[in-house]
């Protein structure tokens, strides 16, 4: 059977069909996932079961140190009672009859220099005082007359006892500032009976110290502590020191009970273990949990992610290229890189890069080398006749506006001929394109023909100054880029002021580059134009170039940034009235 299921083609179809990441998650679910539950559910369960044995054991515990601690903790002040009942010191006190109170204070003083009774408020005892049925005696320091507290419950109760009496006292007026609740250790002095002087004993025990010393945070579960229906104390949170005792609710849940005998009463203690959480009540197991989960999930889903990379991962990469390879007017079958690794896998890459380097070494040979032949051709011949066509009209009007120029000197029109000079200049620099770069000191001469020329038209309303630094001089530039920003200075700044205005080209070296700065003393620009010509200058491109009418400074700002490898800055500062400053730096790129 077993066989049969191994070589049962239903699941090897099933399989084939899912992808190779499916595969591995199938796998890590049906060989770890699964097994993991299993496993891990028994361990989880015996360590609970365990924990359960080792909660059982502690709250027995606490309830055995609960009643340890109170009986510990009255031992002291029951041993005390038992002293003073045999103090025979007290009894003589107390017996006599004192003819006025004098003579009871000296006897009194005499008693307090012969006994240390101050000694005995310690271990949460906050007062010692003994009753006497006996008129002479003043009320005061540890003695006072019965007839002042035979009304008392405390009396009450301690009239039927002849031994040490427990009482948690419930008739003080709790509601009190000061008033808090208190312990009672109550007895008779009656050793000496023949006296026929009633004495009776009540020690009052501090209820806070005492609650907190039998239920002190070694204690880790909830403790009702009840003389019969009475709840006179508890660790649990609701029961204040100036509260009221409250009647034990008989529905709350407990784990564990124990009844004893404590001084002449009857009390229970229910104990309730506290609900936690494995995880809280074991340090351990949460180890144990964290150790299981990282051992089999964590560690696992991290293998099989690295697995998934491993493998999957590079065959969709192979699939990706086999997809690419398909594609229509293929020019390049693009190859595999950072491949890494030594298996089968690995060498599948490789001899798929082998065989995609031999495919595009036969279409370069083939297809796209004649198309690029095909294509050069074309340009070589368009050029051709653009170069034969722009040579034609140059060489007329050169020779044209010469004659103009000597027919003005022989007339004596020496402005005239000047006039020409320049114009004939900047027209000469303007169509010889054999090369698009210049040197800034050519440049700066066709900036100083052009602006001469302007000088007729504006007269004595244009004025300029040219200041190059010597070592910029032979400097590349794009051809006519700075007469293209001086034109524009004077056309929209100097042109359109009424008084006379001054244009100055500043370069100088910075760095590896130089700074160009070209300032007219013209109107000025508000600052919405100057942001946009900032972004326009910034960002020349041909599709701008082409949405634009005026384009003869987005022109040069395309050649600077082509020519420099976009190694340039563009920068305008401008004030209305005053003027503009167009700022060019230029670092230094493949053109410099």
């Amino acid at each position: 059977m077993f066989k049969r299921i191994l070589h049962n083609n239903l699941i090897e179809k099933k399989l084939n069909q899912l992808k190779l990441r499916n595969k591995m998650i199938l796998l890590f679910v049906v060989c770890v996932l699964v097994p993991l539950i299993v496993t891990d559910g028994i361990i989880i369960y015996n360590v609970y079961r365990v924990n359960r044995i080792q909660k059982t054991q502690e709250i027995r515990s606490d309830a055995a140190a609960v009643k340890y601690d109170m009986i510990n903790n009255l031992e002291y002040p029951a041993a005390l009672i038992r002293n003073i009942y045999k103090n025979i010191t007290i009894e003589e006190l107390l017996n006599k009859r004192y003819s006025n109170p004098a003579q009871y204070y000296d006897a009194y003083v005499t008693f307090q220099k012969n006994t240390s009774f101050e000694s005995w408020s310690s271990n949460g005892i906050e007062a010692v005082n003994i009753y006497a049925d006996n008129e002479t005696i003043l009320n005061g320091g540890m003695f006072y007359k019965l007839s002042t507290v035979r009304s008392e419950e405390w009396y009450k109760k301690l009239k039927d006892s002849d031994n040490i009496v427990l009482m948690f006292d419930s008739s003080s007026n709790l509601t009190e500032a000061y008033n808090t609740k208190k312990i009672f250790l109550l007895r008779k002095l009656d050793i000496a009976r023949k006296h026929n002087c009633e004495k009776v004993l009540k020690m009052e025990i501090n209820y806070r110290s005492f609650r907190d010393q039998v239920l002190d945070s070694s204690i880790k579960s909830d403790v009702y502590i009840c003389q019969g229906n009475k709840l006179v104390m508890s660790n649990v949170g609701g029961i204040g020191l100036t509260d009221e005792y409250t009647v034990f609710d008989k529905h709350t849940k407990y784990d564990y009970k124990y009844d004893m005998s404590l001084y002449g009463d009857s009390y229970t203690i229910y104990i309730k273990g506290r609900d936690t959480s494995l995880f809280e009540y074991d340090g351990k197991f949460v180890l144990i949990i964290a150790f299981l989960i990282i051992i089999n999930i964590i560690f696992p889903l991290f293998m099989i992610y690295r697995l998934d990379k491993s493998v999957a991962r590079r065959i969709t990469r192979l699939d990706a290229v086999f997809e690419f390879a398909n594609k229509e007017n293929l020019e390049k079958v693009e190859k595999i890189d950072k491949i890494e690794g030594n298996d089968e896998i690995t060498s599948l890459m490789n001899n798929y890069n082998i065989m995609a380097d031999r495919l595009n070494e036969l279409m370069q040979t083939v297809y796209v080398n004649r198309l690029k032949e095909q294509e050069m051709d074309i340009a070589r011949q368009n050029a051709e006749l653009l170069a034969l066509h722009s040579q034609i009209n140059p060489h007329f009007l050169f020779n044209a506006l010469e004659s103009i120029r000597m027919h003005s000197l022989i007339k004596k029109e020496d402005e005239t001929a000047e006039m020409v000079e320049n114009l004939a200049m900047m027209q000469r620099a303007n169509v010889d394109w054999n090369s698009d770069t210049v040197q800034v000191l050519e440049e700066m001469e066709t900036v100083k023909a052009y602006l001469n020329l302007q000088k007729y038209r504006f007269g004595d309303r244009l004025k300029f100054n040219l200041d190059v630094a010597p070592e910029c001089e032979t400097m590349v530039i794009p051809k006519l880029s700075i007469v293209t920003f001086v034109e524009n200075g004077i056309i929209h700044g100097i042109e359109n002021k009424a008084e006379a205005g001054w244009i100055f080209v500043r370069i100088n070296p910075m760095g590896e580059g130089f700074v160009i700065e070209i300032e007219d003393t013209g109107v000025g620009i508000d600052e919405a134009e100057r942001l946009n010509l900032i972004a326009s200058m910034n960002n020349a491109s041909l599709e701008l170039i082409k949405s634009r009418k005026s384009i003869g400074i987005i022109n040069a700002c395309l050649r600077l940034k082509m020519m420099t490898d976009n190694n340039v800055k563009f920068d305008v500062e401008t004030e209305k009235g005053i003027g503009t400053t167009i700022t060019i730096t230029i670092l230094k790129g493949k053109g410099i």
